[in-house]
């Protein structure tokens, strides 16, 4: 990817992630949140990145599972809402500062551990995801 894309991607995130860590409520963080996919796209009809439509898929899925699944997160679901919040907010950035590094200190297996664990945090918001997160064998 152009270095003025990747650097425009990670003032984005970086922006969103900022305001996930002040926003009073989730429909806020969530707001922000989309940030992540919604830039990624755009950035998608400007250059083709395998990494980036990645991180577009990724984010996009976490965005309308977690979205999906708010109303039973420490209610119906074991799994409380401020921990889900936490993770992706912690994993947000952890993606931005990937997004700053010099490409060439950036290794792709990073990007996959970061997804990953968004998809973690995802799962751990379906029912069997919420269940192993209780019974200890899913870690937040």
């Amino acid at each position: 990817m152009r270095e003025e894309l990747r650097l425009r991607l990670a003032a984005e995130c970086r922006y969103a992630v900022t305001k996930m860590r002040e926003a009073p409520d989730v429909s806020k963080k969530m707001f922000y949140f989309s940030a992540f996919f919604g830039e990624a796209q755009r950035l998608l009809n400007l250059e083709w990145d395998r990494n980036v439509v990645l991180i577009f898929i990724v984010t996009q899925q976490a965005y309308t599972q977690i979205n999906t699944q708010l109303p039973l997160l420490g209610s119906v679901l074991p799994i409380k809402l401020e921990t889900v919040f936490e993770e992706l907010t912690k994993n947000a950035e952890g993606l931005t500062a990937y997004l700053e590094k010099d490409p060439k200190r950036a290794g792709e297996d990073e990007l996959c551990q970061i997804l990953a664990r968004f998809a973690e945090i995802t799962y751990a918001t379906q029912g069997n995801g919420s269940y192993l997160y209780e019974r200890g064998k899913l870690k937040l």
